[in-house]
């Protein structure tokens, strides 16, 4: 994530970052919260604070989104912070 997501992040997410190894480490997370290593990484799940997954990037690595894009980093992480205060959302970062 860029530094322009941070706050976003820190105010609204808990980023978990989970290390795949050379796709051959914790490839059962992924494949949890239905992320495609095959299609590239970093990708990213976004979990209710009660662990439903409410977004899983099916169509490969974030870097494929533009800043500018209709749905870039900072647009998701908009869309599914959560709307009561004082919670958070999980972000799982493959």
């Amino acid at each position: 994530m860029t530094p322009k997501n941070l706050p976003i992040l820190e105010a609204n997410y808990v980023l978990v970052h989970v290390n795949i190894g050379h796709m051959d480490a914790n490839v059962d997370i992924a494949e949890k919260y239905g992320i495609p290593l095959h299609k590239g990484v970093p990708a990213l799940a976004v979990l209710s604070d009660q662990g439903a997954l409410l977004y899983s990037q099916k169509g490969g690595g974030v870097r494929g989104y533009a800043p500018s894009g209709v749905r870039s980093p900072d647009q998701l992480l908009i869309q599914w912070k959560p709307a009561k205060p004082g919670c958070s959302a999980v972000m799982v970062n493959c």
